[in-house]
């Protein structure tokens, strides 16, 4: 179960490669925080360990301690390409 307001305490600031992205982009972020169930077929980024690339959820998933999900379906398509592009080290 997710903590309330736990997501709101993530900032994008916290991980130094999504300072490839611009303030606007940064600020539109939605992160999934530990414990939150995802959905079976959606695609995530883990903010703390980008390098694994995009990671498609499967059921009964949840966000595991310590990590920081950014979700596809949160953040719209052509944040989650630039989003990937940084993830890679392709963007900059």
């Amino acid at each position: 179960m997710t903590p309330p307001g736990a997501a709101s305490s993530i900032a994008a600031d916290q991980f130094g490669w999504l300072s490839l992205l611009d303030g606007r982009e940064r600020a539109a972020i939605e992160f999934s925080p530990p414990g939150e169930m995802l959905d079976d077929g959606d695609w995530y980024v883990d903010a703390t360990s980008p390098k694994r690339g995009p990671v498609l959820a499967m059921e009964g998933e949840r966000v595991p301690e310590g990590g920081v999900y950014i979700r596809r379906s949160r953040v719209g398509e052509s944040a989650w390409t630039r989003i990937t592009l940084a993830a890679a080290g392709k963007l900059g």
